[in-house]
């Protein structure tokens, strides 16, 4: 026969046998529960993530295209300028072009009489006295035979319509104008004006065709 109390013993002993194994098996099934779903919120927050940095690159792309945009509309604005300076340049060229089909050769009648009306006005400036004089006599002599009477130096380095003589004159005219002689003495102004000034010092005389007419 068995102890009443062995017996009550054992049944205790099993019944937490059973709450023990029970336990277990519930704490083992919470784990692999938590195994299960710990990937699935880790996924989550990386999709997230994703999501957040392909939306930070679409924004840096649209401000790249933004700026593209812009260097662009500059570029354009730069190509209209470049246009319009081109057009400006063309119609430059074609009034020079123009003008030089219009401008008066030296050899012309035209230029000759223009470049005359000067030289008396040059005279007259420098105090010149015997227009006829130089007109009727010494100005057909000395420079009359050029083709361009304007340009025409002399084999005696003598300058210009007057026929002005460089080493005799060359300081003068620097001392009266400013100016150089070789660089300005064949202008018709200029050279008539230096006439004036000649035969104010040294008189008619100072020309050959003068002394010999």
């Amino acid at each position: 026969m068995f102890d009443d109390g062995s017996v009550t013993r054992s049944r205790r002993f099993v019944v937490a046998a059973v709450l023990a194994v029970t336990a277990a098996a519930l704490i083992f099934s919470t784990a692999v529960s938590g195994a299960q779903t710990e990937p699935v919120e880790i996924r989550g927050y990386a999709a997230a993530d994703e999501l957040a940095l392909l939306r930070q690159e679409l924004a840096d792309a649209e401000g790249r295209i933004a700026v593209l945009e812009q260097q662009l509309a500059r570029t354009r604005q730069s190509a209209l300028r470049a246009e319009e300076r081109v057009g400006r340049q063309r119609e430059t060229i074609v009034r020079l072009q123009e003008a030089e089909n219009d401008f008066m050769s030296p050899l012309s009648v035209e230029y000759q009489e223009r470049a005359m009306d000067a030289w008396r006005a040059g005279y007259h400036m420098g105090g010149g006295r015997n227009l006829a004089a130089f007109e009727n006599v010494i100005l057909p002599c000395e420079s009359g035979g050029e083709v361009d009477p304007f340009a025409a130096i002399g084999r005696t380095d003598d300058w210009g319509r007057a026929q002005i003589n460089r080493p005799t004159w060359r300081v003068r005219f620097t001392e009266l104008t400013g100016l150089t002689f070789e660089e300005w003495i064949l202008d018709p102004t200029l050279n008539g004006y230096m006439a004036a000034k000649v035969e104010l010092e040294q008189g008619l005389r100072a020309w050959t065709c003068w002394r010999r007419r």
